[in-house]
């Protein structure tokens, strides 16, 4: 009986750890794209400004 709790902990361990990464890469992607939109949105802004100027 033992062995089979062993069996099932290694199972339910394994798959929080999988969803858990999942979850950290997602919000590492997530992050990662509103810095990128954040400054792309600052260049296009300090582009428009150049070209109003000029």
């Amino acid at each position: 009986m033992l062995v089979l709790a062993n069996t099932a902990f290694q199972f339910t361990f394994g798959l929080g750890l999988t969803f858990l990464g999942i979850g950290v890469i997602v919000n590492v992607l997530i992050v990662y794209i509103a810095v990128q939109v954040m400054g792309e949105r600052r260049q296009n802004e300090e582009n428009r400004r150049h070209t109003y100027e000029a």
